[in-house]
């Protein structure tokens, strides 16, 4: 998990979750209070997991079928979802 430049202190899931489904929104740190902005190859990277997949299923479901899709989808996506703010990279703002 990602942690404040200033005092070291790490941000919790929540609130990089919170950053990402709020459109990126600046993370403060719960301890000092300073600013950490979402670099932009995060940014790319969290767009290319939240889509990707979903392209990919999307080719593949022809030979494998709608329900075998919807089940896919449901079990990638919350996946993705709980490993984001793990992934994601923050910088001073």
């Amino acid at each position: 998990m990602q942690r404040c430049v200033n005092c070291r202190t790490s941000f919790t899931w929540k609130q990089i979750n919170k950053s990402l489904w709020l459109a990126y929104k600046p993370v403060a740190c719960l301890n000092c209070g300073m600013l950490h902005k979402v670099q932009f190859l995060s940014r790319i990277l969290a767009s290319m997991m939240m889509v990707g997949p979903l392209f990919i299923l999307n080719f593949l479901s022809p030979f494998a079928g709608a329900w075998n899709f919807i089940i896919s989808v449901l079990l990638v996506m919350p996946t993705v979802i709980l490993l984001l703010p793990y992934i994601m990279r923050y910088r001073l703002a």
